[in-house]
């Protein structure tokens, strides 16, 4: 068995490897698989052992009871049921290991041994030993304490340990089991309404109380619900997954699905849908004979809401392969339109992908209505609950699922005079919140309605949810259709919301058409890029340009430039070029910019430098830059000085610009410009012009001495700001200038003012001074705090020390100062 860190990093290792099933996971997940691997193994090498030559007491000598026994022949042992993770596990694992530790005597040779036993009060037949011992059952309480505290006493004593003491622990610990809650509840107990089931209409005019649940109405779908239950009572785990849109009847129908389940089975849910780790707990509890309930599955397997996605996915594999842990029952519900599942192939991880195939493998379908034989059926129930009834009259077209999960409670908001005054006054808000407030309460054709008028209205952020209304109430061409009106009406954000549908059904011919009328009809640019992709996909790339031409000669200058992207792309760059100045000059001042970025990367810097100059002349100051940084790569600074002196003196002055106006000063050998330059940047907050202030200071001291306090005070304002040359800068000058003393006050001022860089720093100053057992001092100081550096230098200083004696040795570490 490999350590746990070699495990780890292998699956890691693997995990990068592309259509790897161990791809996605975190490391947390590969640690708890190899804990499980380490007791499995555990329990097998004790087994492997004691099945093979027994284990002898610590003394080396068989004992009585292993003399007892010595005779008889070792038989193969029953394999060990699954026990639930908590109090009774560690009762059986208590009994079980001693059982292992006595040499894995025979049931026989146990059962002998408690008859012959006189201080026992009870002596448990073969029988009672081997559920004791390989089942997951406690027992009665009457007879189980007497088996638990007589088995354990036998054998602790084969074993060699102290029988009151294990006898003790066992009565101890099977008390504590027997009081620990069952997994769950009964499955005839649970609630529905807590699982996610929705609570019928109800009827303010009904003569009598109505039950929460109408009477269910058997569609198609549900054999095939009852098909996977059947297969989990004949005793092999399983797992289904209902999906269908909302209020559809998932969850009711899955419920009722289960009401066929044995009275024995048990039910459990996460009862805390937020808490991942809660979630995997409830998974990795489940045993033989339990259902696990997972409402909105995709909350807990799609690792964009769940942290824990991994970790679930493999404890849902694990129940479901675990045959000690079968029959397990996985049920859960999916919308058919949540992310886990739409989103495009090839564009999420491992975990997202290996959690859709799971879902997508044991999905069954829920209809979004009531058809043919579904409608007969729920005539022919109409007298067994009024609300059936109801709903046979009023759920139009078939929509009985939704209406009668729908909640009558009135909303003030919703109340008819409110929605006609805010209809009167153009109040979209309101108008939006009732659509969400009717949807919430599943009266999605009320909500269709409400969302429609807020987005002829006027609201564009009403105009999906009520076409994705349409839709889902089964009226996709309705959707299309009334989004259409709006946008020949001049709505340019719903001819883009009905060209994104069209796209989706695959009409892209009629999609284009959608899209060019949303570019002429509001100065749409995501709809005029949107259109010239499709007809460039469609390889219209000349009908596109004369179409964008057009678009130009109505006003739309950006069109050029859309036409010179197409051109550009296609290979055409002569006609591009053109196309991009034509833009420029009318007016469109990105379109100089476009063109002159494509001649610079051609390397024809000249062409780039007239259309740069072009951009900046017509008044676009985002091209001031690039033209700067062309002209000075080309040798033309003054050029370049003018503008970035131009840029820089803006309101409010460009930082990028001032800086790259002080550091040509620097390189043209105008440093007192460059100074001026700098303190503005610093001034400005810019941490780092006050290092170069330092450097400009430094260079000026060699002539000007009264400039050295100036210098420190911009090295130590650019240390203050992480800036690590900013020390050996400082301690140089220090040093140079003004002596030894006054660099060692500087650094031991920083150190006092507990910066650990300057302990380190100040080793480097006592080595270079030749002042070794200062220098070690200080490394090893530095060295405790954790400095690599530090360290190495108090080897490197102690092994010079041992073949010198500490002196007369030339340091050979390097100079103090860096290179400017």
């Amino acid at each position: 068995m490999p350590t746990e860190q070699v495990f780890c990093v292998f699956m890691r290792v693997i995990s990068q490897f592309d259509g790897s099933p161990a791809a996605g996971y975190p490391d947390v997940v590969w640690e708890q698989l190899w804990m499980r691997l380490q007791a499995v193994g555990r329990v097998r090498g004790r087994e492997r052992g004691a099945g093979a030559v027994g284990m002898l007491p610590r003394d080396g000598r068989a004992g009585t009871s292993a003399r007892r026994i010595g005779g008889s022949r070792r038989r193969s042992s029953a394999p060990r049921a699954w026990v639930r993770p908590g109090l009774v596990r560690e009762f059986k694992d208590f009994v079980h290991t001693l059982y292992l530790e006595a040499g894995w005597p025979s049931l026989a040779d146990i059962a002998a041994a408690v008859r012959l036993d006189d201080s026992l009060d009870s002596a448990p037949t073969r029988d009672t030993v081997n559920r004791l011992l390989h089942s997951s059952a406690l027992g009665l309480q009457v007879d189980a304490v007497a088996v638990a505290v007589a088995v354990a006493a036998v054998v602790a004593r084969m074993a060699g340990a102290e029988p009151v003491t294990a006898g003790a622990q066992a009565r101890e610990l099977w008390i504590r089991a027997a009081a620990e809650r069952p997994y769950g509840r009964a499955v005839a107990e649970a609630d529905p309404l807590a699982l996610g089931v929705r609570e019928a209409v109800a009827l303010a005019d009904a003569e009598d109380v109505l039950p929460v649940l109408v009477p269910y109405v058997r569609r198609d779908h549900d054999q095939a619900l009852d098909d996977v239950v059947r297969q989990a009572v004949e005793g092999h785990s399983a797992m289904v997954v209902a999906r269908g849109r909302r209020a559809t009847g998932k969850s009711r129908s899955c419920w009722e699905a289960l009401q066929r389940l044995p009275r024995t089975w048990r039910l459990g849910y996460p009862t805390d849908p937020l808490d991942g780790e809660h979630v995997v707990e409830v998974l990795a509890q489940a045993g033989p004979r339990t259902v696990v309930w997972l409402d909105r599955i995709d909350r807990y397997l799609d690792p964009a809401q769940c942290s824990a996605a991994g970790r679930v996915h493999a404890e849902i594999l694990d129940a479901l392969h675990d045959q000690r842990r079968a029959p397990v029952l996985v049920v859960g519900t999916i919308s058919a339109t949540t992310a886990l599942l739409n989103r495009a192939r090839g564009s999420t991880g491992a975990v997202a992908t290996a959690a859709r195939t799971l879902v997508e493998d044991c999905a069954v379908n829920v209809p979004d209505r009531f058809t043919g034989d579904d409608l007969v059926s729920l005539t022919g129930a109409v007298g067994r609950d009024p609300r059936l009834a109801l709903a046979d009259v009023n759920a139009t077209r078939g929509a009985v699922a939704q209406f009668l999960s729908a909640s009558r409670n009135v909303h003030p908001l919703l109340k008819t005079r409110n929605l006609h005054t805010a209809v009167e006054r153009g109040d979209t808000h309101t108008l939006h919140m009732a659509g969400a407030l009717l949807e919430q309460s599943g009266r999605l054709e009320e909500a269709a309605t409400w969302y429609q008028r807020a987005a002829e209205a006027g609201d564009p952020q009403a105009l999906e949810p009520a076409a994705r209304l349409l839709s889902e109430n089964g009226e996709p061409y309705e959707a299309i259709s009334w989004l259409r009106t709006l946008a020949e009406a001049g709505d340019a954000n719903a001819a883009v919301a009905a060209a994104r549908r069209l796209l989706r059904e695959g009409r892209d011919e009629e999609a284009v058409a959608i899209y060019q009328k949303a570019a002429l009809a509001d100065g749409h640019d995501h709809a005029l890029r949107a259109a010239v992709s499709l007809m460039q996909r469609n390889g219209r790339t000349e009908e596109t340009v004369r179409w964008l031409r057009t678009v130009a000669a109505e006003g739309r200058p950006a069109a050029l430039r859309e036409a010179a992207h197409l051109l550009w792309d296609a290979g055409d760059r002569t006609r591009a070029l053109r196309f991009y100045m034509d833009a420029g000059e009318a007016g469109d001042l990105t379109g100089w910019r476009n063109a002159a970025e494509h001649l610079q990367g051609l390397g024809r810097d000249d062409e780039a430098i007239v259309m740069y100059r072009a951009a900046v002349y017509h008044g676009d100051r985002s091209s001031m830059l690039p033209l700067a940084d062309l002209l000075t790569s080309a040798g033309r600074e003054s050029e370049a000085l003018s503008l970035y002196r131009e840029a820089a003196g803006a309101t409010p002055p460009d930082l990028m610009a001032l800086w790259r106006l002080a550091v040509l000063y620097r390189t043209t050998e105008r440093p007192d410009e460059a100074l001026g330059c700098f303190r503005e940047l610093s001034a400005l907050g810019d941490s780092k012009a006050s290092m170069q202030i330092g450097l400009i200071l430094r260079d000026k001291c060699e002539s000007d001495r009264t400039l050295v306090d100036e210098a420190v005070a911009a090295f130590t304002k650019a240390a203050d700001a992480g800036e690590w040359h900013a020390y050996r800068e400082a301690v140089w000058l220090l040093r140079n200038h003004r002596g030894l003393q006054a660099a060692v006050a500087w650094l031991q001022h920083r150190v006092d003012a507990r910066d650990r860089r300057a302990v380190r720093e100040m080793g480097d100053l006592f080595r270079e001074a030749g002042m070794q057992e200062e220098a070690l001092a200080w490394y090893s100081r530095a060295a405790e705090a954790g400095s690599q550096y530090a360290a190495q230098q108090v080897l490197h200083l102690e092994a010079r020390a041992s073949r010198s004696g500490g002196e007369g040795e030339e340091d050979d570490l390097g100079p103090l100062r860096l290179s400017s």
